[in-house]
């Protein structure tokens, strides 16, 4: 009887180690599947999180799972997904028609003449440095010029050449990725509560640890989207008031291209307004180019790092210096989706921490029961 209770034991444990060995193989590769995605899948699952609440309302007016889920989408479609597309679309028509602009100016011969009009425009600068720094004279003369200006056109065809191509690669593989977004944001929608609840099922925690988790996770990322969102406009804002001192056409229209900007890594805010600081800078202002250089760098940019965790901290109950390292190391470590992750990574971590410190730490001691000096030193 002993022999075969302790065959039979050993062949549960063989059985259930085997099991477990064979799901976290097919884990893994169902996760290798997927990596090409992750991006799109991490970005419509925060998305579905964001308007669950709102599908949960449409349902009761609807009666249906599938038309409350249809429904949310065409409404995050249209608020979210469609605007940011047909910027990014035109915003890349625009970069392929400067591409090509500047490569014809380049062959064309004009960039010589706009070189001649700078050195003309700081001819004076030039001419005291040369006196002040003999060394940059041979720089600064006209044949090393025109060799520069030789090998700067040669480089600037090859790359636009490569830069089209690259360009119509990366708006097919966006194609491809918007298409996986919409899909998986569906069925987040249409059967997410039962995702969540067989995964809540197969976590081995107590109830209330499992929806201390799950509250964890939904806290910080709606507080990530509340504070990325509130650092957009606040950028933007002060942006507006940077190009309205620039004397900028248009002034409104940029704060809002600035927002949108906002959300893309790794320059921001950085791709509008730095152009235009750069533009004021060449044509000679230099008074409103530093300024503009400085609100920019100290103000605009900074706000990214500073302001965003403070706003971040009203719902996510984590130290500052916490918050600004995980949006910053998020940011650098996945991209976009990192000012998510970020966050997110960092909360499950405390909250799993003070899960095992009330699980498995051993009680502090009281006061009463702390030995004294007393009998410290008889000891």
């Amino acid at each position: 009887m002993g022999a075969n209770s302790h065959r039979t034991e050993f062949r549960k444990k063989l059985f259930i180690y085997t099991f477990l060995g064979f799901v976290i193989f097919i884990f893994l590769l169902v996760v290798y599947m997927l990596l090409p995605f992750w991006q799109a899948l991490v970005l419509a699952l925060i998305s579905a999180l964001v308007f669950f609440p709102l599908r949960k309302k449409l349902k009761k007016i609807l009666f249906s799972d599938f038309a409350a889920a249809l429904v949310t989408l065409i409404v995050i479609l249209a608020i979210v997904v469609i605007p940011l597309t047909v910027l990014f679309v035109v915003l890349g028509q625009e970069i392929v028609k400067l591409a090509n602009t500047i490569n014809q100016y380049v062959q064309s011969g004009n960039l010589e003449l706009l070189i001649e009009e700078i050195k003309q425009r700081f001819y004076v600068y030039l001419y005291k440095y040369q006196i002040q720094y003999p060394f940059l004279e041979n720089l600064l003369n006209e044949e090393h010029i025109k060799k520069l200006i030789n090998d700067l056109t040669q480089w600037l065809s090859q790359y636009f050449t490569k830069f089209t191509k690259e360009f119509l690669f990366w708006a097919a593989n966006t194609v491809f990725q918007l298409f996986v977004y919409v899909l998986t944001l569906f069925f987040a929608l249409y059967q997410g509560d039962k995702a969540v609840y067989h995964l809540k099922r197969i976590i081995p925690l107590e109830e209330h640890d499992k929806e201390e988790i799950f509250r964890t996770i939904n806290d910080t990322v709606t507080a990530v989207i509340h504070g990325t969102v509130g650092t957009a406009i606040i950028q933007s804002i002060i942006a507006f008031f940077l190009y309205m001192y620039y004397g900028l056409p248009y002034p409104l229209l940029w704060a809002v291209v600035t927002a949108f900007f906002a959300f893309i890594p790794p320059f921001g805010t950085g791709y509008v307004w730095f152009p235009v600081t750069l533009y004021e800078l060449l044509l000679g202002d230099f008074q409103k180019g530093l300024v503009g250089l400085a609100v920019g760098l100290f103000v605009i940019s900074s706000i990214d790092n500073f302001v965003r965790p403070l706003i971040m901290q009203e719902k996510i109950e984590l130290p500052y210096v916490f918050l600004f390292f995980a949006v910053v190391g998020g940011l650098l470590s996945f991209g976009f989706t990192g000012i998510f992750l970020g966050p997110t990574i960092f909360a499950l971590f405390i909250t799993l921490i003070k899960l095992y410190e009330q699980k498995f730490a051993a009680p502090s001691p009281s006061m009463k029961d702390k030995p004294t000096e007393l009998e410290i030193e008889k000891n």
